[in-house]
């Protein structure tokens, strides 16, 4: 069986990395590829979209309309309909597994052009919102968006209506299947107006667990690395918290980690408390912090990460939205807990109190009380272990791959049992509209 992956990136990003690992644990067994719209990686199964101008020239309109954005939010318009399906056909894959499409690489019409049948792995909430990756709280996606918030828009028939109606006349000429890394964005696929009654798989990411895996807590800060450069001793007591741009991206939670140090640093021990955060700033100055904290900035190199999950007492994680929660993930590997809140992707991984702590929603004096619980639990130990059962268990490539190649056969006998795919090849007249 011939899979070929759809992703902006095999490795700028964490959708793009998931979406990359999943090629190559497929790899094993089936002849699994990748087109993307920029290679990173040196894999010759991975292919790049030509031409390239014209790729440049859509994530050149993609971030010209950012620019007019907040930078908490971030919007998609699939401004320029490039005929990225003819290269996907010609390829002649058995089935199509699409995952971040951003950045212009594919546009609503170019996935209805496309011939074998598709599974859509949902890294975020674009596919089933009007140009928003995350919804933050707006409930326009329910019906047909319009009145973007994120466009600051207060006319029905805006850009994200029209975007929308795009992804649903499209989305409605060909079946698609889709996979949700988890529960709760499986639950906001459900509940959206383009995929209500559409079958949705929940199957999480996993990771390379002889990457991640815990490395000694006193080894790693003594070894050279970002935590031994930061002076950090046996006695110290590590809160790690990361994000690619942890002080924009108002969802990851930094704000409500703040408030949450502002009580733990009531605690007797305070002065032993250390936060060490990683990702860009994008030049921006942190903000006074009540616990002696440590900005790294971004860490991209897997195993440093490991050095940084393993060297720490426990991971904070208090995203609002988030489709899955590979931070934990790979803490947890590393044999360091969790804490985060419930009601979102990071649900999934935390099992409260026994492999760390699920914090109330947006509840900031719980999430201090879970990191409380984790510091001050009698068994670190096993805490840790069940940390590791709980990944070895559910995020191994193996068990991934099989989930995954199980559900493309499915995919594939249906679509042989229904005659295969009616997809067209849709117009590509360039601009769809203007914002």
């Amino acid at each position: 069986m011939k899979v070929l992956h759809l992703s902006t990136s095999d490795g700028d990003g964490g959708a793009a990395r998931g979406a990359f690992w999943l090629h190559r644990a497929l790899d094993a067994d089936l002849d699994s590829c990748m087109l993307v719209q920029r290679k990173v990686s040196d894999d010759p199964k991975v292919m790049e979209y030509r031409p390239a101008l014209a790729s440049a020239l859509a994530r050149r309109a993609e971030r010209t309309v950012r620019e007019r954005l907040s930078p908490a939010q971030y919007f998609s318009p699939a401004a320029l309909n490039l005929p990225v399906h003819r290269q996907i056909n010609a390829l002649r894959p058995d089935v199509v597994n699409l995952h971040w499409v951003g950045d212009g690489f594919l546009s609503p019409e170019s996935v209805a052009g496309i011939r074998p049948p598709v599974v859509w792995t949902l890294r975020d909430q674009w596919p089933m919102t009007g140009g928003c990756h995350y919804t933050q709280d707006c409930t326009r996606f329910e019906e047909e968006c319009g009145h973007c918030p994120a466009l600051r828009s207060s006319r029905p028939d805006d850009y994200s209506r029209r975007l929308h109606r795009r992804k649903s006349q499209s989305w409605n000429r060909r079946p698609l299947t889709l996979v949700a890394l988890s529960h709760w964005l499986a639950d906001q696929a459900q509940r959206s107006a383009l995929f209500a009654g559409r079958r949705t798989v929940v199957i999480p990411n996993a990771l390379d667990t002889s990457v991640f895996r815990p490395l000694g807590r006193e080894a790693t800060r003594a070894a050279p690395g970002p935590l031994a450069d930061l002076g950090l001793t046996a006695d110290r007591r590590v809160i790690l918290f990361g994000a690619m741009n942890p002080l924009t991206e108002t969802r990851k939670g930094f704000t409500q980690l703040r408030r949450a140090a502002e009580l733990l640093a009531l605690r007797p021990d305070a002065e032993a408390l250390e936060l060490v955060v990683f990702g860009s700033l994008q030049g921006r100055t942190p903000p006074p912090m009540p616990l002696k904290t440590h900005f790294l900035g971004p860490v991209d190199d897997d195993r440093t990460l490991a050095s940084l999950y393993s060297g720490a007492d426990l991971t904070v994680m208090p995203s609002l939205e988030e489709a899955f929660g590979k931070v934990a993930m790979e803490s947890m590997a590393c044999g360091t807990p969790v804490v985060c809140f419930d009601g979102s992707g990071p649900a999934d991984i935390v099992d409260h109190r026994l492999n760390g702590y699920l914090a109330r929603y947006d509840d900031v004096a719980d999430l201090a009380a879970g990191a409380a619980f984790l510091l001050d639990h009698p068994e670190p130990r096993a805490l840790a272990q069940a940390a590791l059962d709980k990944v070895a268990a559910q995020y191994t490539f193996s068990r991934q791959a099989q989930m995954y190649s199980d559900l493309y056969a499915q995919v594939l006998e249906e679509s042989r049992w229904a005659g295969g795919s009616a997809a067209s090849d849709p117009a590509t007249s360039g601009p769809q509209d203007s914002l």
